[in-house]
């Protein structure tokens, strides 16, 4: 499951090193299950462009479009461009809304099976 942490200047008076160590436990877990880990740095006003986003959400650039216009990630069109510019934080709330769905269907599936019901 992907993991979004939010650490804000505060946290310098409230020491980092918890949120490190905690942070580097979750990454050293996923390596011994024999997952690679991405890990992205940034401020959280970042603003990526619809390939960045794309490449970052395993989408094509064109289904991003079709998520703009559809209004599943805010966007903004650069002015007097045809350019796009998407706020981190838009992409970061599409990837944890996506993930809560495939919670949902995966304890709906489980759910499915506990009940006996047929498999395709």
């Amino acid at each position: 499951m992907a993991e979004t942490r939010h650490i804000t200047p505060e946290s310098l008076l409230e020491g980092l090193q918890p949120q490190i160590e905690q942070i580097r436990g979750d990454i050293e877990a996923r390596l011994s299950e024999g997952r690679a880990v991405a890990v992205t740095v940034a401020t959280e006003d970042e603003q990526l462009s619809p390939q960045a986003a794309a490449a970052r959400l395993g989408f094509s650039r064109q289904h991003v479009r079709r998520l703009i216009d559809a209004g599943g990630i805010v966007a903004r069109r650069l002015p007097g461009s045809n350019h796009w510019r998407i706020p981190l934080s838009s992409v970061l709330a599409f990837e944890e809304k996506r993930e809560a769905a495939e919670r949902i269907a995966d304890e709906h599936s489980r759910a499915l099976d506990d009940l006996g019901a047929p498999r395709e």
